[in-house]
C-alpha cells in the first residue's frame, strides 16, 4: 500500500515542492498557507523549516503549529550556510526524525539539494558525479556552489 506521501508523486505539485525522497520525507521550496494545509492533508507531522529566520518573510511556525503539526528552524544561510559541517547537521537532524512524515524546505530547495550534495560527496565519499546527482534529486539546481566547495576542499 502506498504511503500518503507517495500519493503525492506524479501530481501537479506548487511551483514550491520538488520531490518525494521516500515514504515519509518530501523536500521542497518555501511552502504558502496552502501548502501547508495541502501537506498536513497528506500526513505531514513535522515541518523542517532550513531558512534562518531573518530570511524568513511571514511566521511560518504560528501555522504550523495551528495546524497540530511540529515545527524545526535549523536556519542555514545561503550564503556562508554551505559548509561541510552543516551538512552533516542537516543530515543528522533529518535522521533524527526519519520516522515521521516531514517536510523540510529552504527558500527554493537548491540549499538543501547542495548540502545533499555536499554530504554525498564529503561524508559518505561518494564520486562527484553520484553527489551531484543525489543533489539534484533534492532540489540541487546550483552545481556551482557545490563545485566551489570541492574545489576549495582541494587547494
Amino acid at each position: 500500500m502506498k504511503s500518503n506521501l507517495q500519493n503525492l508523486m506524479g501530481l501537479d505539485l506548487p511551483v514550491g515542492f520538488f520531490q518525494v525522497i521516500h515514504d515519509k520525507l518530501i523536500v521542497g521550496g518555501q511552502p504558502s498557507e496552502r501548502d501547508l494545509f495541502m501537506l498536513k492533508s497528506y500526513g505531514i507531522s513535522l515541518v523542517v523549516n532550513c531558512i534562518p529566520e531573518y530570511e524568513q518573510t511571514w511566521d511560518e511556525q504560528a501555522l504550523v503549529s495551528r495546524l497540530g503539526m511540529e515545527y524545526m528552524c535549523v536556519g542555514f544561510d545561503r550564503a556562508s550556510g554551505i559548509t561541510i559541517a552543516n551538512a552533516e547537521a542537516l543530515m543528522a537532524t533529518l535522521q533524527s526524525c526519519a520516522n515521521r512524515s516531514t517536510f523540510v524546505h529552504c527558500q527554493s530547495g537548491n540549499r538543501i539539494g547542495i548540502l545533499v550534495a555536499i554530504y554525498h560527496y564529503f561524508l559518505l565519499g561518494k564520486p562527484e558525479k553520484e553527489a551531484i546527482s543525489e543533489g539534484r534529486l533534492w532540489g540541487m539546481r546550483d552545481t556551482a556552489a557545490f563545485m566551489n566547495i570541492v574545489e576549495e576542499s582541494r587547494q
